[in-house]
């Protein structure tokens, strides 16, 4: 077997030895006619002329000079640090790199460092002596200079061009394509139903997760990689309302909208609500806690994990968990499908109650439902409402005295307290003799969204109290009671 011979390199050959760097980005070959070809003709010209030998010619084809992270210039590294080359060679500074930064580090760290010399054929000098190292440095800073020039214009108009309703990423997102020649956009009709369909099945309730298992089985991952977070880009992205963004500003866009507005930002208060719900325990930030009644036994609801290990929670009636004697009504309570978790109840009911805000039909079929004079149950509820005050001091004595633990007693003063606030609500409610007129009903579920969108629960839960007496839950089928 033939095997070659590695033949060293005298040093007299090295002394005379160059790699030619070349690089071109697409507008500047466009523009100016920077191009690679162009560039090592005049450069093997020039090395042919000066005696230089050509080791090797890297080119990085339309690559910006703002990093060093290109291909051809990382194999310049390794030649000189290797000791190949004794030069590189180059037809313009700002083809080494426009950062100035760079351009030292190359210098310092690179060539000198290696007693390699960097020539510029066009600026006509090289690092062999200290001028030429001395003009590098100064011509690498007005590199710099021009970078950033051309940046700031580059940001100006970009500016500029989002204010007056134009598109400015580089990617056109789901549901719309590039109109040719142009960074606006027209809607892509096939994409842009899977956008309406991701709106409508969070508006109903579906969970994030839930929606990109749907998507990925439905449509496969030829679109898009279905996760919870390219639905909740999705779900947050102003596009799709006919809004451009620059930082937190949104813009009229001259693009066609896919959905509306008002789901756009129902969709955003429900995105809201969620995060605030994860945020605290899921007891003290559920919504819906003291309105929700089980449709079996009468029992009333409460957020539980679904499993050990799961970290779903869903609505589940007190029958059902057994977790608190005092709340049990049935033995048999047949309510045990739970199919909803609590972030979808909870979805669901906001969109009921921000309906009421953008559908006066709806409103108003809600009032004339029911014309059937109610019967006044405000003694019933104060009788009872003295009750469960004695009850909860009869508690706390037990405990002040020692009689009790504060462990044995926390479920019972807990279940005392929520019947507590119900009943209190209830007698507030029947004390107003007129009932609530359409604009004052908006109004409420106005400062509803307000206070989903700012985070503030308590006063989220304080108004829907004041909207819905109670919420009747059997598996599948939910009735909201209104309070109007």
């Amino acid at each position: 077997m033939n095997q070659k011979k590695t033949v060293p390199i005298s040093a007299e050959l090295l002394e005379s030895t160059a790699d030619i760097y070349i690089r071109v980005s697409t507008t500047e070959q466009a523009q100016e006619g920077y191009s690679a070809e162009e560039q090592e003709r005049r450069l093997q010209q020039y090395c042919k002329a000066m005696d230089i030998k050509v080791h090797k010619t890297y080119v990085d084809a339309a690559y910006s000079g703002s990093t060093l992270e290109r291909p051809g210039i990382q194999e310049v590294i390794r030649d000189v640090r290797a000791h190949k080359v004794k030069k590189v060679i180059v037809w313009k500074l700002d083809r080494l790199s426009r950062s100035q930064k760079d351009m030292l580090i190359m210098l310092e760290d690179v060539f000198l460092e290696n007693n390699c010399d960097f020539v510029s054929m066009l600026e006509s000098f090289d690092t062999s002596t200290p001028f030429g190292r001395a003009i590098v440095g100064i011509l690498a800073a007005f590199a710099q200079l021009e970078r950033e020039n051309i940046k700031e214009r580059t940001s100006m108009g970009r500016i500029a061009r989002i204010a007056k309703g134009h598109y400015s990423a580089s990617h056109p997102p789901l549901g719309y394509h590039f109109i040719p020649g142009s960074n606006d956009l027209a809607i892509e009709e096939y994409e842009s139903t899977i956008v309406q369909e991701i709106y409508t099945r969070f508006l109903s309730g579906e969970s994030l997760n839930g929606i990109a298992e749907s998507m990925k089985n439905k449509y496969g991952e030829r679109l898009r990689t279905w996760n919870n977070t390219f639905i909740r880009r999705i779900l947050e992205n102003p596009v799709y309302m006919g809004k451009v963004r620059q930082n937190d500003k949104l813009y009229d866009g001259i693009h066609e909208p896919i959905i509306s507005e008002t789901e756009y930002y129902m969709v955003a208060a429900l995105l809201e609500h969620n995060r605030q719900i994860n945020k605290q325990s899921r007891r003290s930030e559920s919504l819906l806690t003291g309105l929700l009644y089980c449709g079996d036994c009468g029992a009333r609801m409460q957020p539980r994990r679904v499993a050990s290990g799961y970290k779903l929670h869903r609505y589940i009636c007190y029958s059902v968990s057994r977790t608190n004697k005092a709340m049990i009504r049935s033995n048999n309570c047949t309510n045990r499908l739970h199919p909803f978790t609590l972030e979808q109840l909870d979805n669901m009911i906001i969109e009921e109650v921000l309906r009421l805000a953008v559908d006066k039909e709806y409103l108003q079929s809600i009032l004339e439902k029911d014309t059937a004079p109610k019967v006044d149950e405000t003694e019933l509820f104060r009788e009872r409402l003295v009750e469960v005050k004695k009850q909860m001091d009869k508690l706390l004595n037990l405990y002040q005295i020692g009689a009790v633990d504060i462990s044995d007693i926390a479920d019972r003063l807990e279940s005392l307290k929520e019947e507590k606030e119900a009943l209190q609500h209830n007698i507030d409610r029947s004390a107003a003799e007129t009932p609530l007129p359409i604009e004052k009903i908006q109004s409420y579920v106005q400062l509803f969204k307000e206070a989903l969108e700012s985070g503030d629960n308590d006063t989220a839960r304080q108004i829907i109290r004041m909207l819905i007496d109670k919420i009747v839950v059997l598996n599948e089928d939910i009735e909201i009671h209104w309070s109007f």
